[in-house]
């Protein structure tokens, strides 16, 4: 029966004690001291917390991204067909200014190659470069496992030299994931740009 009593007591002793509390509202820095300042920011505060939020959920993004780019790049790396000897040319060697295939050379695009090894329109990627060749023209000395790289002027065909690189043919899902890294890097672009405005 003591302890019935005691517990009532408690329990209105806690209620009035409530309802005494209701009376009073808390200052913004009884609820600070209590919470911390978590819901008290000033704009400026809660300006520099949304940017550190902001840069931290687009260094996550980009990591995921760089990770997916690693993957399609082994990928994209395509199938590999050995050392090839690499030569470099320019229109300074070659004023015709059209090539065997009948189209306008375009430097970081159009190599010369012999066509009974890689034929006309062959995709290619040299050594750890990013770019993607295309097989669209031959030359007299271009004969077997030689190709033959389109320069901008003879000065970088001569300081390009005589090289052995390793030659990859990109196609079918190789081609594939070149095109996804181009469009995850103009997205990322895209994404930056308009965080910069």
């Amino acid at each position: 029966m003591i302890n019935k009593i005691k517990k009532i007591t408690l329990v209105v002793f806690v209620f009035s004690a409530l309802i005494a509390g209701s009376a009073h509202a808390a200052t913004q820095t009884e609820v600070d001291n209590v919470t911390g300042p978590a819901f008290g920011l000033n704009a400026d505060q809660y300006e520099t917390t949304l940017d550190s939020y902001k840069q931290q959920q687009e260094a996550e993004l980009v990591a995921k991204e760089d990770a997916e780019i690693a993957a399609l790049r082994e990928s994209a790396r395509g199938r590999s067909i050995g050392k090839f000897k690499a030569y470099a040319y320019s229109l300074d060697c070659d004023p015709s200014n059209i090539t065997r295939a009948g189209t306008r050379p375009v430097v970081g695009k159009t190599i010369a190659a012999d066509w009974s090894i890689l034929p006309r329109g062959t995709r290619v990627r040299i050594g750890n470069s990013d770019t993607i060749y295309v097989v669209e023209d031959t030359g007299g000395n271009i004969k077997g496992r030689t190709i033959d790289i389109f320069m901008h002027n003879d000065s970088e065909a001569r300081a390009h030299g005589i090289r052995y690189p390793e030659l990859y043919i990109v196609e079918g899902d190789a081609k594939e994931a070149q095109q996804k890294i181009d469009e995850i890097l103009a997205r990322r672009a895209e994404r930056q740009a308009s965080q910069n405005q």
